[in-house]
């Protein structure tokens, strides 16, 4: 399926309710073997090779973007050391304050290990929380998996090759105070909100080093995280 194909349906479904829909075009997406150079030929026509909201992570690329969601390929290395693992955040306990559907692209793929969130929300830092048994799922290609917005906790573990992922993001149509993505410990106990904040920073300082005068070329940088 052609991304442009795949765009085009999902316009026509309700996101909230058609999920088997989706998760059926996602995986025909994943058979398409040219999304990274047919996306890579497109923006260097249209902006050169100025960074400027094409990639928000060194291996991460946005394929699409609009009101509605966000389609990006991601890459994901093996690693061999403590420093390597934390540049991919594997290991990091955290949820995200909206919807993600994604789909093995290539190599053996990464493994998400995740857990309902059954307490009421808002969460509160060092106090413990209800959660549902723990789920194991390798990304292996073909591979679909959904996470809803707020109410599920997952961190990633490196694949043994190099490997891809498709994701579709679906984008909250509301958020309030409450309604915040958070860190956890080991024990999942909640440690702060936000995710990778520093690195964030970092990353940003970077890119407007690179492009003066382009404040939000990484504006979706905080969804880099499945």
């Amino acid at each position: 399926m052609k991304l442009e194909t795949f765009i085009e349906r999902l316009h026509t479904y309700d996101l909230s309710r058609d999920k088997t829909k989706i998760k059926k075009d996602l995986r025909q997406l994943a058979t398409n073997r040219t999304l990274l150079s047919d996306h890579l030929h497109a923006t260097i026509q249209r902006d050169g090779f100025l960074p400027h909201n094409l990639l928000y992570n060194a291996y991460a690329f946005v394929l699409h973007t609009d009101e509605l969601f966000t389609v990006r390929l991601g890459f994901w290395a093996p690693v061999e050391t403590h420093d390597e693992s934390e540049t991919f955040i594997y290991g990091l306990n955290h949820s995200h304050d909206f919807e993600i559907y994604a789909v093995g692209y290539s190599g053996d793929g990464y493994t998400t290990v995740s857990r309902e969130i059954l307490s009421d929300l808002p969460l509160q830092a060092g106090k413990q929380i209800r959660l549902g048994e723990e789920r194991s799922v390798k990304l292996s290609p073909g591979e679909v998996i959904y996470m809803p917005a707020l109410k599920e906790i997952h961190r990633q573990v490196a694949p043994q090759s190099m490997s891809a992922s498709v994701s579709l993001l679906i984008h909250p149509e509301r958020l309030i105070q409450a309604d915040e993505a958070w860190c956890f410990d080991e024990n999942y106990t909640p440690v702060h909100p936000g995710i990778a904040a520093r690195e964030t920073a970092m990353y940003v300082d970077t890119l407007s080093l690179l492009n003066p005068g382009q404040p939000d070329a990484v504006h979706l940088t905080k969804e880099v995280f499945i």
